[in-house]
């Protein structure tokens, strides 16, 4: 599997300084288990900072450090989080939101061969699961903010390209867009935003503001 749309160098170096939240992290590590070109530049990233606290100077510990650190030590520790026994079609970040099978994903249909799955919303951030029928898509729209996409299956194509499994999209208030599901398989994504979609077709507007888009 080639990818050919990656997260910019910046967001991947934010991502392995523990700087993202928990709806870019998420959809970044997903990233990462399809591409091992992202990972080698979070690893070097990882390095190079964990190389700058070896050289940074030492910092004298508060006088009740230790006790605090001793403290903890009767606290319950927290239940392993075991692998699954058989194959999984989610990728490991994701099992947590929506566990080992995406056959087993309870969807919310919308219309047009659109439906999704909401996993969680933080502050402004928005996370969710969105599946479209070959042919399908989610009407031509641009963006308040500014949404990433990954592809899990299938794949889909916009005015920017073809984006098939694994591939990652940023998208801002300047792109005009209708994403489209590619012949094949069900296009399944995760998509992040930080703002409702702008869409041009009212009646499609009136849709996604009830489901939330």
């Amino acid at each position: 599997m080639t990818i050919a749309h990656h997260p910019a160098d910046e967001l991947l170096l934010s991502y392995a300084a523990g700087a993202t939240d928990e709806a870019t992290s998420l959809i970044v590590a997903t990233h990462l288990t399809f591409c091992p070109q992202c990972r080698r530049t979070v690893a070097k990233a990882e390095a190079a900072g964990g190389a700058l606290l070896e050289s940074s100077e030492s910092v004298p510990l508060s006088g009740n450090a230790l006790q605090a650190v001793m403290s903890r030590l009767d606290e319950p520790a927290p239940a392993p989080i075991r692998a699954p026994l058989t194959p999984s079609n989610v990728p490991a970040p994701l099992r947590a939101y929506i566990g080992d099978d995406l056959e087993r994903v309870r969807w919310t249909q919308i219309a047009g061969g659109i439906s999704f799955k909401p996993l969680f919303q933080r502050g402004e951030s928005r996370v969710q699961l969105i599946r479209s029928k070959p042919g399908s898509g989610v009407g031509l729209h641009t963006h308040r903010g500014e949404e990433f996409t990954l592809c899990l299956t299938g794949g889909y194509t916009d005015i920017t390209g073809n984006y098939a499994r694994g591939d990652w999209q940023s998208t801002t208030p300047d792109i005009l867009h209708r994403p489209l599901a590619d012949a094949g398989e069900d296009c399944i994504v995760l998509a992040v935003s930080d703002a409702p979609l702008l869409f041009r077709n009212w009646g499609i507007a009136l849709i996604a503001k009830w489901f939330g888009f």
